[in-house]
Order: structure tokens, then sequence, then C-alpha cells
């Protein structure tokens, strides 16, 4: 029978949302939910802050959902800004594909997808804040909607740097295979084990890594090409941590990041979800660089 779901089972989907709502009920409680429909199906967005103030955007790594910006909404809401975090269709979360076999899957329909989402939101202009897989997002939807997109910032993206083969390997093992073993191998490689990550999502992830069937219902992070990133005018701010498995070496990012126009790189001692690992150094950071173009 055709799975007509991204899941393994009904188990596992109630599993996932079960550990999404625990999560949200650790939201700002003045938030607002949306469904947004689109070609491929309905986007969800959790929304904070003032309605009057300029808008950012929250792009999610892969596979952990708007509520992995638990540690950083707060103090963007807090700071003035209308802030609205999309989960990503065809991945763990509460969007939901129509068709699981139809889903945005070159960077054009990435970018295309995101600009549709944005507009529907009734967004002019926005800044846009991505994590891993979605800073490969953000930079996308850059390209193809330079009108709407006014700042950039990427946190330990995908996007920059080509994916590693040790990254490619791993995810498709797990996904084809995700053992008890090989999930927490796995989990502990690519987001880390500090307190921060492990703690707070640690549970999430590995959910995710069990529940989710395979083939994955995403397009790979495609790392673009210096031409590309020197077509993106807005000005970005690249967050890199120091032990990234993912990302590779901070040093090979920084360099291959010196394509974009205006280009600010950071870099922290963190794994993967700098984000999250190094909260209060990059809602500082952030709101810096958010501040700087208020004037968009």
């Amino acid at each position: 029978m055709e799975n007509k779901t991204i899941y393994r089972s009904a188990a596992a989907e109630a599993q996932i949302r079960t550990l999404y709502w625990e999560l949200l009920d650790r939201w700002p409680e003045d938030h607002a939910e949306f469904d947004v429909e689109t070609d491929y199906g309905s986007v969800h967005v959790l929304s904070s802050g003032p309605a009057d103030g300029p808008t950012v955007l929250l792009l999610h790594a892969s596979s952990m959902a708007s509520t992995s910006w638990l540690p950083n909404v707060e103090a963007l809401a807090a700071a003035g800004y209308r802030v609205h975090a999309i989960d990503y269709i065809g991945e763990a979360g509460q969007s939901r594909l129509e068709d699981p076999w139809s889903f945005p899957k070159t960077g054009t329909e990435i970018g295309s997808l995101y600009a549709d989402i944005a507009r529907k939101l009734g967004i002019e202009t926005a800044a846009v804040v991505g994590a891993s897989a979605g800073g490969h997002t953000a930079l996308r939807f850059a390209l193809e909607a330079p009108e709407i997109v006014n700042r950039l910032a990427l946190l330990g993206p995908m996007g920059v740097s080509p994916l590693g083969l040790r990254t490619l390997a791993e995810m498709m093992l797990v996904s084809v295979r995700p053992t008890d073993a090989r999930v927490a191998r796995v989990c502990d490689w690519s987001i880390g084990t500090a307190p921060a990550v492990a703690g707070t999502f640690g549970e999430w992830f590995r959910a995710v890594l069990r529940s989710v069937a395979t083939p994955p219902r995403v397009g790979r992070p495609v790392a673009l090409k210096r031409d590309e990133m020197a077509r993106i005018a807005a000005p970005v701010l690249l967050v890199l941590g120091t032990c990234d498995n993912l990302v590779g070496d901070h040093r090979r990012a920084a360099r291959r990041a010196s394509a974009f126009t205006d280009v600010t790189v950071e870099v922290l001692d963190s794994a993967h979800l700098i984000g999250v690992e190094r909260a209060d150094e990059v809602n500082d950071m952030l709101i810096r660089f958010l501040a700087a173009g208020s004037s968009h």
C-alpha cells in the first residue's frame, strides 16, 4: 500500500505531535498559529511579537521543527520584532504535504515556495534567519525574491559549504535503518551533546529519526555557487561553530562566504545548533544585526 504520509506509522506520527505540543507549551504565551495553503499543502506558522514590528522569518534546521527556535523567539519578540517561525513542509511538525511524492525539490522551487508563503502572510519585506538546512532555504528564498528578503542571518547553515560524504552517509543509513544505537550515535554526532541542546531537543530529534519514513520528502541542500552568492545583495550575518560536524571546517565556510556582497562572519565554540547551544550570544548578535537594518 502506498504511504500517504511522511511517517512510518500512525503511532510514530502521534508521538511526534505529542512532543511538538510539549515543546510548544514552553513557547511565549502571547502567540498566534496560522496554516498557509500552498501548492504542496498546508504550512504551519507560529507568530510572536508586536503585530506592527519589523518582520523576521525563522527557518529551522532539518528535522527540528519551528519549536527549535524556543531559545530565541522570546528575545526577538521582546526586542520589538514580529517573528514568524515556519514548519518546513515535508518534515516532522505541523505542516502537511498534500501528496508525499510532490514537494519542492530544486533550489528554485524551495525559494519560490517561501516567497509564496511570505506574500500570503502579507509580508512585503523581512529579515530571514535560517539554521542548518533552514539556512539553505533562506539563501534560495533570497535568490528568488530579493525584493522581500532585506537581511539574512545564517546559523551553521547548509548552502554555503558542500555537504560532506560522512553527513550524507550517516543520514542515509539512519533513515533506512534507524536502530537505537545508530539513532543515538547520529544524534550525538550531528547536533552535539551540550545540555542546552540534548536536554531540550534530544528526545525530539531521536524520535524524528525513528519516525519519518524514507525516502526524505525534502530537497537536499546544495551549496550555492560563487556567482549565486554574489547575486545576494542583502547583508549577511554568518555564524559558524568550531565543532560543527555537518557544516565542517568553519574556516572553509568563511572563505566560501567571502563571495557574498556584504557579509559579517562570527565564530563561536559550538556544535551544529549554534542558536540553541549559544543562545544568549546568538540572540545578542541577531538583535544587533537586525537593528542595523531598521531603516529597511
